[in-house]
């Protein structure tokens, strides 16, 4: 039979409603990944271990250049190392102070001489951290990154040792220690049970000093 053209309308109404189903349909549905604007885009980047909260990494590669005290290197300026760091490229080095930790002042800046235990000291870190040695710079998510005079503020691990500062308190060089006020590093409560350790066993500069650093 013939098809009239009244039926040929109505049949392009029936395939109009269900193409407007059919796309109406469609956005409840969930994004396919990688999509833009997909949350789990955004989730997956917001738990990447590598970066911190802020966005800046957790940690960065270097090399030592020199140990500056029992408690603080110098190492070369990379990118990432510290909050403004672009500017700070053109330098030949930049301080890390280690994290949680305290030693004997060299005085350096005072008319004074170093305090008991701070030759010791600063040689000791010299001996974990050798000229040229590879480091990595560990930053703690819940302590500050850098201090009032620029310094990164950073756990500083080796090929040797898990944890430079940890070394230096248990070999007893240094004491656990953070400035009042502020958030107390991760690592603190081992540095502590390390410090209690070197003091009962007069290790290192406790054989020869009633107290080193601020600990």
């Amino acid at each position: 039979m013939k098809r009239t053209p009244s039926g040929s309308v109505f049949g392009g109404l029936i395939a109009a409603v269900l193409c407007i189903v059919t796309l109406t349909g469609c956005e409840d549905l969930p994004k396919a990944p990688g999509v833009p604007g997909t949350p789990s885009t955004s989730t997956a980047a917001a738990q990447d271990p590598g970066q911190v909260s802020s966005g800046k990494p957790a940690s960065v590669e270097t090399k030592v250049i020199r140990v500056i005290d029992g408690d603080t290197v110098a190492v070369l300026p990379v990118a990432g190392l510290l909050e403004a760091t672009d500017k700070h490229l053109g330098i030949p080095e930049h301080t890390v102070r280690l994290l949680g930790i305290d030693a004997p002042e060299m005085n350096y800046h005072k008319d004074a001489e170093p305090e008991c235990g701070a030759r010791a000291a600063t040689d000791h870190l010299g001996g974990i951290l050798p000229q040229g040695m590879p480091v990595t710079i560990e930053f703690d998510p819940g302590a500050d990154r850098t201090d009032r005079y620029g310094r990164s503020l950073a756990y500083v691990i080796t090929p040797a040792h898990n944890d430079a500062a940890r070394q230096q308190v248990t070999d007893g060089y240094a004491m656990p220690w953070f400035p009042k006020g502020e958030s107390e590093p991760q690592r603190i409560p081992e540095y502590r049970t390390a410090a209690d350790n070197a003091v009962a066993q007069h290790a290192g500069a406790h054989s020869q000093c009633s107290s080193i650093g601020r600990g």
